[in-house]
């Protein structure tokens, strides 16, 4: 089938980048942290490499199988039942996963931003946002990213005033305290299980036009999204150190709290980087309802996108309101996102296994 809606691997790339950068930049420090205390950087660059398997794997199977999406690699290479059951996993969990995000944003605004106002109200208005754009052309979708990573980079840029807050001491020793292997793996499967959402590409792959670009401007894209999670990281940890990263619920605003701009121009940073990475959360919402709506369309073979997208809206709004709290919160996304990080990279090499096996055609 060929497509006459096209986008590039740069902006495949991007689209990334974007994804990555968004609702767990917040809170990434605290999870990553409170699992192996000073070795979370180093826990955060293998939990970013394993994601990065999965990336790898997808623009692999993209290259091979370039006329398919992995909704349509699934029903191919599995069977139409077993593909099938695979697509409505993948969907169902990216409606849980987007649902407990758009919560977590809630949250993080209600105690940054808009203190008065209903938890129930931004998570509505997210959502009908994320609905409103449209599906129906991916390369506008792929535009709405491009527009938007320069904000996404503010706050790295702020961050870097907070250089001089920072103690040698809190990122020693870089190995952690006495960690077993399994202690070590878990906060390095925490950082993976946070940045799922570049999984948007594998619905995307018949689209990109030079599908030769796609492994290496996929590698670029995700070394600029985890580049910019792990710089947050280093710099939350040597400001606050372990043990106040562990009372702390977002990290990255009470990081910017302590940002002091000189001659004291701006006296709420804050609120700026709060601003922007608003922008960080819608491009990662989108992604989530991106693989929400045109996934479930390609299941059942429609190209009504629009009552898609307004069925999942109560849907997701439910979903977001589940947890009673925010530990709640917390405990649900750690324990869906670790099902979805090994199901997201079993499953792309799996196809690529199974496909040469059972001799499946990708590219004529």
């Amino acid at each position: 089938m060929k497509h006459t809606d096209s986008i590039s691997s740069i902006q495949m790339a991007i689209i990334i980048a974007s994804s990555i950068i968004g609702v767990s930049l917040m809170v990434l420090p605290r999870f990553v942290a409170s699992k192996v205390g000073e070795a979370a950087i180093l826990a955060s660059v293998v939990g970013l490499l394993i994601s990065f398997l999965s990336v790898l794997a997808i623009t692999l199977l993209g290259r091979k199988y370039r006329n398919y999406t992995i909704i349509g690699c699934n029903r191919l290479i599995l069977g139409k039942f077993v593909g099938n059951l695979m697509n409505y996993m993948i969907i169902l969990l990216t409606i849980f996963l987007m649902g407990l995000e758009v919560r977590q944003f809630s949250e993080v605004l209600a105690s940054g931003l808009l203190p008065n106002t209903p938890i129930e109200i931004s998570i509505a208005l997210m959502i009908i946002l994320c609905a409103l754009v449209g599906f129906h052309n991916v390369s506008t979708f792929a535009y709405i990213h491009t527009f938007y990573l320069p904000f996404l980079l503010i706050p790295m840029v702020f961050f870097i005033l907070a250089f001089e807050d920072m103690e040698s001491y809190h990122l020693l020793p870089i190995f952690g305290h006495d960690l077993s292997f399994f202690e070590f793996m878990s906060g390095a499967f925490e950082m993976s299980s946070a940045i799922t959402n570049f999984f948007v590409i594998s619905l995307l792959i018949p689209y990109i036009k030079d599908n030769e670009s796609m492994v290496k401007n996929g590698i670029w894209g995700f070394f600029l999204g985890g580049l910019a999670i792990l710089y947050t990281i280093i710099v939350a940890l040597g400001v606050f150190g372990v043990k106040e990263l562990e009372q702390i619920h977002w990290p990255a605003l009470s990081l910017s709290r302590v940002i002091e701009i000189p001659g004291e121009v701006l006296s709420r940073v804050d609120a700026i980087i709060l601003i922007t990475w608003i922008f960080a959360v819608f491009t990662t919402l989108l992604s989530y309802f991106f693989v929400i709506v045109r996934g479930t369309a390609e299941i059942f073979r429609t190209n009504r996108f629009a009552f898609i997208s307004t069925i999942m809206i109560p849907i997701i709004f439910v979903v977001a309101l589940i947890p009673n709290n925010v530990y709640e919160i917390f405990e649900y996304v750690i324990t869906i996102a670790k099902i979805v990080t090994v199901l997201f990279i079993l499953l792309p090499f799996g196809l690529i296994v199974i496909g040469r096996f059972r001799k499946k055609v990708g590219v004529q």
